[in-house]
This record gives C-alpha cells, structure tokens and sequence, in this order.
C-alpha cells in the first residue's frame, strides 16, 4: 500500500481506539517509511509539530543505528527506548518510540525492547522503521503489525544481477586473489550499468547497484550464514562504499576496497 493507504489505516485504527502497539514499517527508510511516521507523530502531537521535527518532543523516544559498525545496542535501546517509553507522558496523552532502521538491532538490544513492546504502558505507540524485515526477530515481528511501502527504486534485474549473484552466491571468494578478482568484477558491472545510463540516471543506477549489492550482503545475515557482528560489519562497509561512490572516488579503488573488507561466508 501507499503511505496515504496506510497512514489512513493506523489514523482510523487510533482514532477507534485499536491501535497496535507497534508498527512495522518496511520500505525506503529516508523515503516513504521518513514520510508516513512523519504523518503519525503530526497526528498524535498536532500542537507540536516543530518539536517533533525538530527531535525535541519529549514524549517522542528516538533511536537508530550508531557507531562505526551502525548498529544499535542494547545500552543505547535501555536509555533511549525502554527507560523513557516506560514514564508516564510529559503531554498526559501519547508517548511514541521511533526506531529507525530497526533491524540493525544487536540480538541483547531486540530482547530488551521486546519486553517492552510486549507490556507498553497505555497510549504507548512503537514505530519500527526498517528496509530489511527478514532481519528482525520473528518474536518482534509477530508482535507487530506489518505495513509494507512500495520502494521507490528496484534492485537490479536481468544480466546485472545474475553477474552480482555469482559473485555472492555462486563464486565466494575464499583469499586475497579471489577477493581481488570479485572487487574488479564489481567495478566491471557498474561501469557498464553508468556507461549505458543517460547522465541524469547514473545516480539512480549507482543506487540500484549498491541497493543490489546490499541485498546480497543482507542475505547472508537473514540466512545465518554469518554471525550478526560480522554481518552489520558488511552492511557497514557496503553504505560507505556507496556515500564515497556518491563523493565522485574512483569506483575500482572504492569496490576493491569493498571487496577486501567484506567477510564472506565459508564454503
């Protein structure tokens, strides 16, 4: 559904008094998932809107991934989550935890909110952002409802994903020499993607090749293929790979530096 279809849904279901405890909102993290939890606070808190924007709403708990490794964890969850969520509201009315990019949550830091979502005091709503669902616990999953957003760009289709496919499913590197090879390979298939692209879309399908490439990376972890430490390290190193193309850096020197960092899953 589209953000007005669903912030319909969640407003009528407030306004009925059968809100859920927490929502699930998958999509474009700083698109459409940004706009509807937008559209919800300003309904909740209609005389503080510029609070709200500004983050400086006190009965509006924030938090998302932070650290090199952009994860969330467990101290920051009890701080910024659990302890503030579990007072009575500063506006007597509603008191509403934002949690952007939810599935970057550390396996202690799910745990603890979970108890919180499973016991919220009343007029507590939970927005849970996030572009990777698979990647949050079923327990968190199954006690929210899920509101899934359109995205606004694709992955790669056709050729170009079958060549990023062998390089993270078919052929994994195992030393040097391979990663190496995988890191020119990556460079290959983005040159030919900007090289056939119109200029005013090579951003569009730099994105949708990192986009692709993340979902690869994200897989891995949906998988457990790879312990969830190491996995945030990838996607890590896939978003900083992804602003330093964006910065106009070499795209070989940037994706064989990719290449070297990513931990790939044994055979």
């Amino acid at each position: 559904m589209d953000v007005a279809e669903a912030f319909d849904l969640i407003a009528h279901a407030i306004d009925a008094g059968r809100a859920a405890h927490g929502y699930l909102i998958c999509g474009d993290l700083r698109g459409q998932c940004d706009v509807l939890a937008g559209r919800i606070l300003a309904k909740l808190f209609p005389d503080a809107v510029a609070q709200v924007e500004a983050k400086s709403h006190p009965d509006v708990a924030t938090l998302e991934p932070e650290g090199k490794s952009r994860t969330i964890h467990v101290k920051s969850m009890r701080e910024r989550i659990v302890e503030p969520m579990s007072t009575t509201a500063f506006s007597g009315g509603w008191k509403v935890g934002l949690i952007i990019g939810a599935d970057r949550m550390e396996v202690e830091a799910a745990n603890a909110f979970l108890k919180t979502l499973e016991e919220p005091t009343p007029q507590t709503l939970f927005l849970l952002l996030t572009d990777a669902p698979d990647a949050i616990l079923p327990t968190i999953v199954s006690r929210s409802q899920r509101i899934d957003l359109p995205l606004s760009e694709g992955i790669l289709e056709g050729e170009a994903y079958d060549a990023l496919a062998e390089i993270f499913t078919a052929a994994i590197p195992d030393g040097i020499t391979e990663k190496a090879r995988a890191g020119e390979r990556l460079a290959d298939i983005l040159g030919e993607l900007k090289a056939a692209a119109e200029d005013e879309d090579v951003a569009l399908v730099r994105k949708s090749f990192f986009k692709t490439v993340m979902r690869f990376v994200r897989g891995w972890m949906t998988a457990s293929l790879l312990p969830r430490y190491q996995a945030f390290r990838n996607i890590e190193a896939v978003e900083e790979a992804y602003r330093q193309c964006e910065r106009a850096m070499n795209d070989e020197a940037v994706l064989s530096f990719l290449a070297d960092r990513l931990v790939f899953p044994s055979r």
